[in-house]
């Protein structure tokens, strides 16, 4: 399964309610003021949790789950950190 990536620098309040809603484990408000980006990948729960370890070593980002209403909807997992999330870091994905 191809994997895809979307990076969203300076994510507007709209953006972040949105995704705070759904949310596992849950991010604190905190974390969401100090972002300065967030990086949406979605892909088949195997890739997703090879590319969460591999992340969360090389930067110091916090990840979580977006959960949806659909059972057959693609996973999707959220990195959110702030000024160090740069896909240039994260070549390896």
């Amino acid at each position: 399964m191809s994997v895809k990536v979307y990076l969203v620098n300076r994510p507007t309040k709209a953006c972040l309610d949105i995704l705070k809603a759904r949310l596992r484990p849950k991010v604190e408000d905190k974390e969401f003021e100090e972002c300065e980006a967030i990086l949406l990948v979605q892909g088949g729960v195997a890739e997703l949790i090879k590319i969460v370890d591999l992340v969360t070593k090389v930067v110091c980002v916090k990840a979580a789950e977006v959960v949806g209403n659909c059972p057959q909807q693609l996973n999707t997992i959220v990195f959110v950190g702030g000024g160090q999330l740069k896909l240039s870091r994260l070549s390896p994905l």
